[in-house]
């Protein structure tokens, strides 16, 4: 079973749990859980396949149920609370609170790399500090950066890069970029990769006002698609990944950051949704 530390998704973790527990003893079934809950079958049945969520008043009883620590409680009550979360503030403020338990937690992510994608402004200082020769200039860094970050938050930044081997200073101070490109794609940064998506696309809509036309370029096509216009297109935004990295890293003297997002989304499902 995956540590706690390393998951996003309450059920998730829940249904590993109970599988691990059945195992240990076979009595330990769904029914039995609910039961020790005080919970209806059927309740449980649905928060485990995604349909409900957990109350809050059942929080603490599955805490002790599972036995978890102080500090590992209080991370499943924002795992519960960041899955409830109406908006996209709300559940950047838990996934950051999140973040910080998980970076003094007991248990190890099993890879180093995930805390990267916790945070848009990670990204796009990588890319700034191969833009220039900057040293701990903080402040100036962070009024770079857009939105406008403050210098506490660019310097916590840096010092991740350092720790995550995606940045150093040479014996000057200057920083500098290493391993160019960062792919994405290990199941430990699976959920924080969803998150970093989301980020993103805050951005893009907070540019739509927050930019003028000469500054950002957004278009979208809505089309209609045979079954497998989906695959074709998806391989053709791929393709198209690909040649910007190509051309990106034959260009030289780059001075600011862009982000290139392409989305590929459904706006209405056949009758048989399996032909997707």
């Amino acid at each position: 079973m995956d540590s706690l530390w390393t998951t996003t998704d309450y059920r998730a973790f829940l249904r590993d749990w109970l599988e691990v527990e059945h195992e240990r003893r076979r009595t330990a079934s769904l029914r039995w859980m609910a039961g020790r809950l005080a919970m209806d079958p059927s309740l449980l049945s649905k928060i485990f396949a995604g349909d409900r969520h957990l109350s809050h008043s059942r929080v603490q009883p599955v805490c002790d149920l599972l036995k978890l620590s102080p500090e590992e409680a209080e991370y499943f009550r924002l795992l519960v609370h960041y899955a409830k979360a109406k908006g996209h503030r709300e559940a950047q403020v838990c996934f950051a609170r999140m973040a910080e338990l998980r970076r003094v937690s007991p248990v190890p992510l099993d890879d180093v790399q995930v805390a990267y994608w916790e945070s848009w402004i990670h990204v796009a200082l990588r890319s700034l500090l191969a833009c220039g020769e900057f040293r701990d200039e903080w402040d100036r860094l962070g009024g770079l950066l857009h939105p406008r970050q403050s210098g506490r938050k660019v310097r916590e930044a840096a010092l991740l890069l350092e720790r995550l081997g995606l940045a150093s200073r040479d014996v000057d101070g200057t920083w500098r970029v290493r391993d160019p490109i960062l792919r994405d794609g290990s199941a430990a940064q699976g959920a924080m990769v969803r998150h970093f998506h989301r980020q993103s696309l805050h951005l893009a809509l907070d540019a739509i006002d927050g930019l003028s036309k000469e500054q950002r370029n957004l278009s979208c096509l809505t089309v209609s698609l045979p079954p497998d216009g989906y695959q074709k297109i998806v391989e053709m935004a791929q393709d198209f990944r690909s040649r910007v990295l190509a051309a990106v890293s034959a260009m030289e003297g780059p001075d600011r950051v862009y982000q290139v997002s392409l989305q590929i989304l459904p706006l209405a499902f056949p009758e048989k949704s399996d032909v997707l």
